[in-house]
């Protein structure tokens, strides 16, 4: 008998590409869904099946599925406070939670109220990075200088010695006690409710992969993002590839089987950093980013803030699909493409200098100076046409992997399912 493999879910580019609804069509064959890296600042929407839209951040896209087990793994920066916020939204929509269905890694590092107010600080002065504000830089800061709380000490420790740790952290970096008495009794009193939540996670997946069971691991944020592979210093806290799920779960490289990596054709970003292939004209902009407020509108899940919306970028793509080892593409948002007008364009090299090139540069400066060499393409309104079928193959051609899923609008099963080659 094989060992049984699991399926990998990473974003390709800057974050917001439709992973939830990707692991949401997933979970249902699936009987575990885990998370192995980023924190509260990720943000995954899903529509449930009554149509309403439910905004994810720390919780996995698996939670529709009152029988798949969801799992924050080790990897993940978990806030306790939003985290309770969070499963309340969820009940308010009609989505069951329990023990049963959710459980915490004992060793995945916890956010205090501290760290969210040094992000805070940070984002109001000369050195802001475009954060969430969500503490992740401060909580993963402690974790490396190993000075961090970790998911186990809510469980080991009262809620009197979990409020003491929250307002002393408060009160030294100069927070105002009576604001550090709110905040510091909120974290503690969310810490001791979810303790019931607090397991070994790693023996969780590994008893799970043992009993032939179906994981699937969901990635959050995306390959631009990465600490790594990013580009520095616009980037997140925690490694958002199929390598850094690995050690964010507990799971072996053995364990990788298919991984499917999350593409927008209307690519978005939010936050500081180089877009190369940023849409300059307004109009186009406009109306590429839709609606504020519609289900497919391009404004962040977790802060609101309008993304900046760009073409299709295969330089970029191309390394994020070698560096994960993606074995096929779903390709989100297909239908925003004849947005762009008559024609689309596809970014297949940069220039830099006067020199085309066909490798991202590491650094956001040199980034800077690349101009985007297009590729035009005609759009259509049929997402079957032989125009869409030619601008597909265009995309694999270049990637040199499959596109196996096409999405056609915000609904959870406007999805496209397509055969290999």
């Amino acid at each position: 008998m094989g060992m049984n493999k699991a399926t990998f879910v990473v974003g390709l580019q800057y974050g917001d590409e439709g992973k939830g609804k990707i692991v949401d069509l997933l979970a249902e064959k699936h009987d575990v869904v885990m998370r192995g890296n980023g924190g509260a600042n990720a943000g995954h929407t899903i529509v449930l099946e009554n149509g309403q839209a439910l905004a994810l951040h720390q919780i996995p896209s698996g939670i529709a599925y009152e029988s798949t087990l969801n799992i924050i793994g080790n990897g993940c920066l978990f806030d306790p406070v939003k985290l309770i916020d969070e499963i309340r939204d969820a009940e308010g929509k009609g989505v069951r939670i329990s023990p049963k269905n959710l459980a915490i890694s004992d060793t995945a590092h916890v956010v205090l109220p501290v760290h969210k107010a040094k992000d805070a600080a940070r984002e109001g002065s000369y050195s802001a990075q475009g954060s969430t504000k969500a503490g992740i830089a401060y909580v993963a800061a402690d974790k490396y200088l190993r000075a961090g709380i970790r998911a186990e000490s809510l469980k080991s420790k009262t809620e009197k010695e979990l409020y003491k740790i929250a307002y002393d952290g408060l009160i030294e970096f100069g927070e105002n006690p009576d604001a550090a008495d709110i905040e510091a009794s909120q974290f503690a009193l969310a810490s001791v409710g979810l303790s019931e939540y607090i397991k070994d996670s790693v023996a969780l997946v590994h008893e799970s992969v043992k009993s032939g069971k179906k994981i699937l691991v969901e990635g959050a944020q995306a390959f631009g993002l990465d600490i790594d592979h990013g580009k520095y210093p616009f980037v997140t806290s925690t490694s958002t590839t199929v390598a850094g799920l690995l050690v964010g779960t507990g799971l072996n490289a053995s364990h990788v089987g298919r991984v499917v990596g999350v593409a927008k054709a209307t690519p978005s970003k939010v936050g500081g950093g180089t877009f190369v292939t940023s849409i300059k004209d307004t109009k186009v902009a406009e109306q590429t980013r839709g609606k504020k407020g519609a289900v497919d509108a391009e404004y962040g899940a977790t802060t609101g803030r309008e993304r900046e919306v760009g073409y299709l970028d295969l330089v970029a793509l191309k390394r994020a699909v070698d560096v994960n080892g993606v074995t096929e593409i779903a390709l989100t948002k297909f239908d925003c493409i004849k947005r762009h007008g008559k024609t689309t364009k596809i970014a297949v090299a940069y220039s830099l200098d006067g020199e085309e090139i066909k490798s991202p540069p590491s650094s956001d400066d040199q980034l800077s100076k690349c101009e985007p060499v297009y590729q035009e393409l005609p759009t259509w309104t049929d997402n079957e046409s032989a125009e869409a079928q030619k601008y597909l193959e265009f995309v694999e051609d270049y990637l040199g992997v499959p596109v196996s899923m096409i999405g056609t609008g915000p609904g959870r099963n406007d999805l496209i399912l397509r055969s290999a080659k």
